[in-house]
């Protein structure tokens, strides 16, 4: 099975990032998790442009989620919604079919103690409204990050552990049953 992961952070201490590390790290063996790590070289969305013309990072972007079985989407709240990169990156897909029915669990990570629900809930609209399979049931808010990994960005709370293994097996399940 293989599944795309995309963070929705650039930043280089990114939890969201961490997440999708930890995510990889847990998946079963016969999961294989791709980190996307080209999301800086996404350009600005122009919907003067044609999916004939898109640029070569977006068409990478395109093709690495058509040869994925899912997704999973980490991302930060910025201001109460998602953060500009990735709204950026899911307005090229909005003119692509790669997302449509496709299983995509959101995981949202802060420092506070909402988790980032807010960024969640944006998320979930969004990618509702470009026909997706948002499977709930494997979606993470996870909050108090900062006691959740250690300094070293890595995952160490045994209850966010247990929630991503949970998590995986409902993204397999939406997975099987699509």
């Amino acid at each position: 099975m293989e599944i795309l992961s995309i963070s929705g952070s650039v930043r280089k201490g990114s939890f969201n990032t961490a997440l999708l590390k930890a995510v990889s790290t847990l998946s079963p063996s016969h999961v294989n998790i791709k980190l996307f790590e080209s999301i800086n070289d996404i350009p600005v969305f122009n919907p003067e442009i044609s999916e004939e013309n898109f640029p070569k990072p977006v068409n990478t972007l395109i093709s690495q989620i058509r040869e994925s079985d899912g997704l999973v989407i980490s991302c930060p709240e910025y201001a109460h919604g998602i953060s500009g990169v990735l709204k950026n990156l899911l307005d090229w897909l909005v003119v692509s079919d790669a997302v449509v029915l496709k299983p995509i669990i959101i995981t949202t990570v802060s420092t506070s103690g909402l988790g980032g629900v807010r960024s969640f809930s944006s998320l979930v609209q969004i990618l509702s409204a470009m026909n997706s399979n948002v499977v709930i049931d494997g979606s993470l808010c996870v909050p108090y990050a900062s006691a959740k990994f250690n300094d070293a960005l890595i995952l160490e709370d045994p209850i966010t552990i247990k929630a991503i293994e949970v998590s995986l097996l409902a993204l397999e399940r939406a997975i099987s049953s699509g």
